[in-house]
């Protein structure tokens, strides 16, 4: 019910700002403060997030949204004896009495303990490898800090870029070439025979986290849910005819966070007059 209630609050949030880029929270650890792409607050339990945002709205000279901050704040934490504190509120001249009234078993002398925070936060350590156009980015290098309930149970610092020898570039400015580079090993195949199974359609390729092609998928044109469940099964002899010709390839290996990753590449495919396949992909 928490998730479901968090992924419902982030739609709202974010649904309507796909070309805004969010603000961060702020990790202060001794005289440095960092900026993080992670938002803790929102692992709260649903009763307490809740509580959160009504206690926000009550400072209503500073509560509001804009294009770059739609959830309406941003938090201060501080990473002090190895425990994670959320120690204010940017722009809330209310702050102590927001934290007091969330958190009223768990706040103290202004701050409180994060206890209900298991997961991870990062640093950037370089510059960005990968971002999703909003909130979330990953680093070539980062700082990477595990919590447990608040506890700091283990800090490391982790290279999320891994090249592989003869290994195929997949930075952000190189996607086109990805995808080129893809359609050249299909183009190659007998599409006389395949052209009996109407192969020109849009494809998902998946790389996974060793730098492999592990999935191909076709994306229908109907939304019509027998329509495309039809086209996908006329397009499974499509499908594992690409995955042996592409099974060599490889590319070089991205985490995201120092955690695996899997990433998407759109290929779109047609017939020209002449019988040809064409990559129609941007």
């Amino acid at each position: 019910m928490r998730k479901t209630a968090i992924i419902l609050f982030l739609i709202l949030c974010f649904n309507n700002a796909k070309a805004s880029p969010q603000r961060p929270d702020y990790l202060i650890i001794g005289k440095d403060t960092f900026s993080i792409y992670f938002l803790p607050l929102h692992n709260l339990d649903t009763v307490t997030l809740k509580t959160f945002f009504d206690n926000l709205k009550s400072d209503s000279a500073s509560f509001g949204f804009s294009f770059s901050l739609w959830r309406g704040y941003q938090a201060y934490w501080q990473l002090k004896d190895d425990s994670l504190y959320l120690i204010g509120l940017k722009g809330y001249s209310k702050t102590d009495e927001i934290l007091r009234k969330t958190f009223p078993n768990n706040y103290n002398n202004g701050k409180v303990f994060a206890n209900w925070f298991s997961s991870y936060l990062a640093i950037g350590k370089d510059k960005i490898l990968k971002w999703d156009g909003i909130f979330t980015k990953t680093y070539f290098k980062e700082d990477i800090f595990d919590f447990k309930n608040g506890v700091l149970i283990n800090q490391k610092v982790v290279d999320n870029y891994i090249h592989v020898n003869n290994g195929i570039s997949r930075l952000d400015d190189n996607r086109k070439n990805i995808t080129d580079t893809i359609f050249s090993l299909i183009k190659k195949l007998n599409w006389k025979k395949l052209s009996e199974c109407d192969c020109d359609d849009k494809y998902l390729i998946s790389v996974g986290d060793k730098g492999k092609i592990d999935n191909i998928e076709l994306i229908p044109y109907t939304h019509n849910k027998d329509t495309a469940l039809m086209e996908i099964k006329d397009h499974k002899k499509c499908i594992r005819k690409f995955k042996r010709q592409l099974k060599n390839l490889q590319f070089d290996i991205v985490n995201w966070n120092g955690k695996p990753f899997e990433e998407k590449y759109h290929l779109e495919m047609f017939y020209t007059v002449e019988g040809e396949l064409e990559n129609w992909t941007n």
